[in-house]
């Protein structure tokens, strides 16, 4: 399997969010890299459909992960 970015254009941007989830893998590890690719070629919106990592969700955040990195607070005196 190819790990090399490879978005797919779309004609427009996507300005819902729920549209972002629906055709973007948030969670996969080469999400910056697709984005830049998009951006550096002037796409108005793309699209991670005709990927092969899609479905790859190794980056999506586990609830421990955020108990893991809350700030403790100091007591109060």
């Amino acid at each position: 399997m190819s790990i090399t970015p490879c978005p797919s254009p779309l004609p427009s941007a996507l300005r819902d969010e729920s549209a972002v989830e629906v055709q973007r893998n948030l969670f996969c590890f080469n999400y910056d890299a697709c984005l830049h690719f998009a951006v550096k070629r002037g796409w108005e919106g793309w699209s991670c459909r005709h990927c092969p990592l899609r479905d790859q969700r190794d980056c999506e955040p586990q609830a421990r992960d955020y108990a893991e990195s809350r700030p403790r607070t100091q007591g109060h005196d």
